[in-house]
């Protein structure tokens, strides 16, 4: 069940969100689809601006549950997780939607301030595309996420040829 908590909710107001009424949008079309997940919101904050003002549709959520619920639901093209939320930890999340056939084709961005030897070849074990550390250059996360959603289209593109 898709909990509609306030902080699952896009961000900007209601009367500023654009709905597109053109229900015959191909996947190329859309604007990309971003599910941010950390439960600072006052980092998360910044990025969903700054990927609106690119383009993208954005939903931010605080826990993990939420996430697998609107991954699952919304199908978003990329997942930016960070690791330490207060529910499930982002390990784990990223191997949840690497498993599920549903899922498993979303890429998935981990930021975070973890730090150990072994954490990127960690979240590569989970099914991780990239991991990126806090701090971060918001330009380099901007191009890794439009790198990620550039090749989730174009794994759905060869999909859908492949199928015909």
């Amino acid at each position: 069940m898709l909990t509609t908590a306030p902080e699952v909710l896009p961000s900007m107001p209601e009367s500023e969100i654009e709905l597109n009424p053109d229900l015959k949008t191909t996947e190329q079309e859309r604007p990309g689809r971003i599910l941010l997940v950390d439960d600072d919101t006052a980092s998360v904050e910044p990025l969903d601006i700054q990927l609106r003002l690119q383009g993208f549709e954005v939903i931010s959520t605080t826990t993990g549950r939420q996430a697998l619920d609107l991954a699952r639901s919304w199908h978003p093209d990329a997942v930016v997780l960070d690791l330490c939320l207060p529910d499930v930890h982002g390990f784990d999340i990223c191997q949840a939607l690497s498993a599920n056939p549903a899922t498993s084709d979303i890429p998935v961005i981990i930021l975070s301030g973890m730090e150990g030897a072994d954490i990127v070849r960690r979240c590569r074990a989970v099914g991780g595309m990239y991991y990126v550390a806090k701090p971060y250059d918001p330009n380099v996360l901007l191009l890794l996420i439009s790198e990620a959603v550039a090749e989730h289209r174009l794994w759905h593109e060869t999909s859908i040829e492949d199928s015909e």
